[in-house]
This record gives C-alpha cells, sequence and structure tokens, in this order.
C-alpha cells in the first residue's frame, strides 16, 4: 500500500495543490514554503498520536489569500493505491476498489469550525465515518513510510 497523492483545498498555505508521490518521494523546500503544514496535513488523517482534540480546526488552518480572502472550507484527501493487506481491506469494508485504490478526506467549516472524516473508493463515492478506527491497521507501516534518508 502507498500513498498515490495528496490533494490540499484551502489549507494553510495551500490554496488548491495536488501532490502526486512516487515509491520513494523526498520533500524538500525552502523554509516557510508549506512542507511542515503538508506533513500535518497526513497527519490529520493517519497519525494515531494526535487526538480527537488535535483534529478541530482553528482559524489559522484555513488558507488567506494574499488579498486577505480567508477560504471558508479546507479539504485534505489522501489517495491510496496498491491496497493488498489483508486487514486494512477488511478494515476499510467496501471502500477499496477493485484495483486496490481508496481515499480518505477531511473536510472543515471555517463557520463552524467543525470537521468530518470520509471514506471511499473515489471522490465522488465518499461516506463519513465517526472514528479514525481504520488507524488501527493503516499506519506507516502499511504505506511504507520511513525517515531514512
Amino acid at each position: 500500500m502507498e500513498i498515490e497523492k495528496v490533494i490540499l483545498k484551502g489549507f494553510r498555505n495551500y490554496l488548491d495543490a495536488t501532490v502526486n508521490l512516487q515509491s520513494k518521494t523526498l520533500i524538500i523546500g525552502a523554509n516557510d514554503s508549506g512542507k511542515t503544514n503538508f506533513i500535518f496535513a497526513l497527519r490529520l488523517l493517519l497519525d494515531k498520536t494526535l487526538s480527537e482534540s488535535d483534529l478541530e480546526p482553528n482559524e489559522s488552518d484555513f488558507h488567506i489569500s494574499q488579498e486577505g480572502i480567508q477560504q471558508e472550507h479546507l479539504s485534505i484527501e489522501v489517495h491510496f493505491k496498491d491496497i493488498k493487506e489483508d486487514a486494512v481491506i477488511s478494515v476499510l469494508k467496501g471502500n477499496v476498489s477493485s484495483d486496490g485504490k481508496s481515499i480518505l478526506r477531511y473536510d472543515a467549516s471555517r463557520k463552524s469550525l467543525e470537521h468530518s472524516i470520509k471514506v471511499g473508493v473515489d471522490a465522488k463515492h465518499l461516506t463519513t465515518v465517526n472514528s479514525r478506527f481504520y488507524l488501527k491497521y493503516l499506519n506507516l507501516k502499511y504505506v511504507k513510510s520511513s525517515r531514512d534518508l
């Protein structure tokens, strides 16, 4: 199982960005270019050390344009491919496509500061989930991530 791409909309310094990942991806960039924000976006969906209260958005999570216009909504989508692990397929029950793909999405509203997490086989077929139940089996081991350079 690998992360295929991450789509960030209205999140911190990302107005609308799609980051395509490969089997081995190195994230580098200048200071204040968004590296930490990108990693935190992944953590919102994949880090079981974050508590439920850590998932709650705050005003600073919403993108502000150079003109000072703040986005009303934000979303973070993590697209997975090559899902073959039985435990992951079982816990995602019906949310893995026949070709081994699935999506997790975090949505938040600035007006209400409420958030939701959705899962599905594609962006058109997402279902809201009440908890991050998938974290029991879906962790950095399965998405083949490491900090080794």
